[in-house]
């Protein structure tokens, strides 16, 4: 979808940043530059407009774990089309050896495209940022988004891990899921206890389906991906060397069901405008401002905008136009990011996932 079609959407979304909202340091993920250039030989300069991108959080963002969810849509539950247990990826991968729980019928997977959004919608009645109540809700379009006044999560349908809580608790382990992510699957290698792998993604501070969904990843990928995932002296390799830094072939492995879970996950990183150790195209980006505290004023009260729970700048989540192109089609998703982290225990196991 091409991003001039948010150009209205701006509302001033360049003069109130919020504060406390997510933040851009510049991480280097592409040789100097946070992303790869968008040039066919990759030479392209390093995009200097980053409103809306974000690779660092503060305890502030970590907020959205405590809201409170008013609403219980069917999106948010991992499911098959009769309501029963599911495998997400049934649709995309041949039977897979030893994995029983892959016999279940496929998951439902939201309807989507780019122009759909993902928006909380948050009760006024809420005075503090800390547990505000709020609805979730999936969007036809941006404009939409905005007249509801709620803030935008993220691009396309909202998925079983787009809830506050989910959205939080991957705030909250940016920086660790990996290695939590690790000692889940490791775990499951030996133990080959499904509803273990669950709780250990649940203790993290998923939702019940957030973390089945994980867990199939985890299982799913450490059976099928072993091989080409082994570690080299530096770790296992995500991308090739700048410019181009292409996908390595450990991604390229759980390319397809890494794609099922974005698509039934709904929370992508790279749709929600925040970068990952994966390397991803500038123009992928989909930028959003996040900030939990949004229509909250710094004395507690509603900020000026109505006493209706919009405000002049709800919502702060809005696409600057800073870009003509669109994304491209088969873009990878930015869950996968700690997700195909997972595969860095094969330095401690080796050839034990083969075996399995």
């Amino acid at each position: 979808m091409m991003m001039s079609r948010f150009a209205s959407l701006l509302l001033f979304a360049l003069s109130i940043y919020p504060s406390s909202a997510a933040e851009f340091v510049g991480t280097p993920r592409c040789g100097d530059c946070w992303c790869i250039t968008d040039t066919d030989d990759g030479t392209g300069s390093c995009p200097t407009n980053t409103t809306g991108i974000t690779d660092s959080f503060s305890p502030t963002d970590e907020l959205y774990a405590t809201f409170q969810l008013t609403n219980e849509p069917d999106f948010l539950k991992l499911q098959s089309a009769s309501g029963g247990s599911c495998f997400p990826f049934k649709d995309s991968m041949d039977t897979i050896p030893s994995y029983t729980e892959a016999e279940s019928d496929q998951c439902v997977t939201p309807d989507d495209d780019d122009s759909m959004v993902c928006g909380y919608v948050y009760d006024s009645s809420s005075t503090t940022c800390e547990g505000r109540n709020y609805e979730i809700q999936t969007f036809p379009t941006a404009g939409d988004a905005t007249i509801a006044s709620a803030a935008i999560v993220h691009q396309g349908a909202c998925g079983v891990c787009s809830s506050a809580q989910d959205f939080g608790t991957r705030i909250k382990t940016y920086g660790s899921l990996e290695i939590e992510s690790i000692k889940c699957a490791t775990s499951f290698t030996f133990s080959q206890n499904f509803p273990k792998l669950i709780t250990c993604y649940s203790d993290l501070g998923f939702t019940e389906s957030c973390a089945t969904l994980w867990a199939h990843f985890a299982a799913t990928n450490s059976k099928t991906c072993a091989i080409k995932c082994f570690p080299t002296a530096d770790g296992v390799i995500l991308n090739g060397p700048a410019p181009e830094c292409e996908p390595s072939t450990c991604l390229e492995c759980g390319e397809d069901f890494r794609d099922d879970f974005d698509d039934i996950a709904g929370m992508e990183f790279i749709k929600a405008g925040i970068t990952e150790r994966i390397t991803q195209d500038c123009d992928d980006f989909y930028r959003v401002i996040h900030d939990p505290c949004v229509g909250i004023s710094d004395d507690g009260g509603s900020s000026d905008g109505g006493g209706d729970g919009s405000s002049v700048d709800a919502p702060t989540s809005t696409t600057p136009e800073v870009s003509e192109s669109a994304p491209a089609e088969g873009t990878s998703g930015g869950n996968y990011n700690s997700g195909t982290l997972i595969t860095m225990f094969l330095s401690l196991i080796g050839m034990i996932l083969v075996m399995v």
